[in-house]
This record gives C-alpha cells, structure tokens and sequence, in this order.
C-alpha cells in the first residue's frame, strides 16, 4: 500500500504523556491532522526508483547545477503530495559521501512529503510523513517540524536551541559544500506550534533540548534538495514520464468488501537512459567528428528553459570507438550538515 494511501486513513489523534505529568496526556499534531488534506490533494506523485536515485544525485552529487537553475523553478500546485523509496535516497547520500555512514534503518521506508504553496508557485509549506515497513499496520510518523521553501530566497536569520523550541525559525548549512548551502539557504525548519508546546513542557534540560532539535533535524534536513531536484527534473523538457495510476475498478471491488477507497496518483519514472545516435561524421560546425563514444545524459539550461539531454552516442564509427576512459577517483572527508543555531549536527 502507498504511504497516501496509509496517511489518508489514518484517525487516531496523537497525545503524548509528560513525564512528570504522566495522567495528563499532550496532545500534538499527527497524521490524522493532515488525513483529509492528503485525500483531497489534487496532485499526488510517486516517484519510481530510478527517478528518486535521479533526483538524488543531480542534488547531491551536481548540485551546482541544480543551484543554477534555481530561480526556475516553482511548486506546480498549491496542495501537493510526493513521495519516494527512502532506500534509495540514503543509499545516493552516502554513495556521494554526504554522509559518513549509509543509514541502513532506511531499508523498507517510504517517506512522503504534502507541500502547501503559495499562489505563485515561490513559497510552501512542507510537512514529512514516513513508515518504516511495508507492512500495512506499522504507523506511520509525521516529523514535528514544518519545512518552509522560499524559492526567492528572502529568509532572515536563524533562532537559537530556546529560540526554535519556542517556534522560531532555524536554518541548516553545509559549510564545505557551497551548492548545497545554497540550496539549503531556501529552506528554514521550525516546529509548528503544538510540537513546539510540548518540547518546552517535556524538554527540560539543555542537553535534552539539544538532542530533539537535532535528532528532528537529521531526519528531514536532506529531503528539500530532492524535492528541488524533482520540480527541476519534472520541469526539464524530454527528463521524466508520467503514467497517471486510477484506482477505480479497484475501488469498486474494495467498496462491495467494505473496504477503503485507495487513492489515484501519478507514478513518475525517469526517462533518462536511453541511448540515441547522434549524427556520424562531422560536428555542426563542419570540423571532422573523434571518435564514436558515449556522452552521459545531462541537464541543459537554454536561458529560461531546461531540457533533458539524452545519453547518446557522439562522433564517427570510422575513426574508431572509445570502449573505455581511464577514471581517478580521490576519497574526500564525508561532509556534515550543520545548523545555524548554536551547535552542530
């Protein structure tokens, strides 16, 4: 069952118990907050592995590129549900050493996202909902803390440890990455207004409060550059196919066994590997072509528009074939995101 499907049904009011208040239980935002809201979503998207790894990649392994095209993008709809396989995205994370450690804990999780956006597309609202088995019983979480995307970048500055357990605004940075930091200059976490209630009431000592700003932070900091990197990709000219998935006949049958409705969505998978010939020969501009090889897929901006370039064969057969390149790696230090508050993750 999807995650939609799973938040969409979920009734269950969530309250938590104080420590020392214990026979009075606090009640906090869960899933059932946003059941409905999920379930009348116009647009709901599920991306395929292939388009989440991507997604990934082009934010964490090409971010600058993705940084550059910014001031593209928009949120394509005022209410807006996508969601991914989390195993896939840890696995890219760690592959591309934004992480020290792969977060084996991701196997068999599906995390979601619902986007509220403003009217013109340049700001949302950001809510992460995730499971951690596909197993249609396990719960399923929603993190305490609202992501807020200005794609405008017109943030101000950052609350400290007391300052964003009150409410206030905070901001993750990742200092030896220029292109991530820039992406995450767009994005500011703040726990919304009945989680913050509870953490002042439960959380009572610094080293208390430290560890739930970061532990909230950890688990949702990395999902905004992959949202930006599907609405740049699900944007890009000839980079993504969307297959609409309708649930209707399956419906009718679930109605007659008394069954809840699953909900439509779209299912989105990359169509990034396909390999075309280019012309053999001589380049455009009348210079005899090298040798035939393979150039990798890649995303192209033309001024205000982004294109998809196909991975593809380029130059002439008759001049010889570059089977293979000779590639040097080096290893760098795993990079760690750090906050804007006092501390670091």
């Amino acid at each position: 069952m999807r995650l939609l499907d799973r938040v969409a049904r979920c009734r269950a009011l969530l309250a938590l118990a104080l420590e020392h208040h214990p026979s009075a239980p606090f009640e906090v935002t869960g899933p059932s907050d946003y059941a409905a809201r999920v379930a009348n979503c116009p647009l709901r998207f599920v991306l395929g592995d292939d388009l989440t790894r991507a997604c990934a990649e082009l934010a964490f392994a090409d971010g600058a590129r993705l940084a550059g095209c910014l001031d593209l993008l928009r949120v394509p709809a005022q209410h807006l549900w996508i969601e991914w396989n989390d195993e896939v995205h840890k696995r890219v994370i760690y592959e591309t050493q934004s992480a020290a450690d792969y977060d084996s804990d991701s196997i068999g999780r599906r995390v979601g996202v619902f986007l509220e956006g403003s009217p013109d597309g340049c700001r949302a609202v950001m809510r992460t909902f995730w499971t951690d088995s596909t197993n249609d019983e396990t719960e399923v979480t929603l993190s305490p803390l609202e992501t807020h995307i200005d794609l405008r970048g017109e943030f101000s500055g950052s609350s400290d440890i007391s300052g964003v357990l009150a409410g206030g605004f905070v901001r993750v940075d990742e200092p030896d990455d220029a292109a991530m930091s820039c992406l995450l200059d767009h994005t500011r976490f703040r726990f919304d207004d009945a989680w913050a209630a509870y953490y002042q009431a439960a959380a009572t000592s610094r080293r208390t409060q430290t560890e739930v700003v970061h532990d909230s932070l950890a688990a949702v900091a990395r999902d905004t550059p992959l949202i930006l990197a599907f609405l740049l990709l699900l944007s890009a000219k000839d980079a993504t196919r969307s297959i609409p998935v309708s649930r209707a006949v399956i419906n009718r049958k679930r109605e007659l066994h008394g069954r809840p409705p699953l909900l439509d969505h779209i299912e989105v998978r990359a169509s990034l590997d396909a390999i075309q010939a280019s012309s053999i020969g001589f380049e455009a501009d009348g210079r005899q072509s090298p040798r035939l090889h393979h150039v990798r897929g890649h995303l192209v901006r033309r001024e205000d528009r982004v294109f998809w370039r196909v991975p593809h064969l380029r130059g002439s057969a008759a001049r010889g074939m570059v089977h293979s390149r000779t590639v040097c790696l080096s290893i760098a230090q795993p990079r760690a995101f750090e906050w804007g508050g006092a501390g670091q993750m």
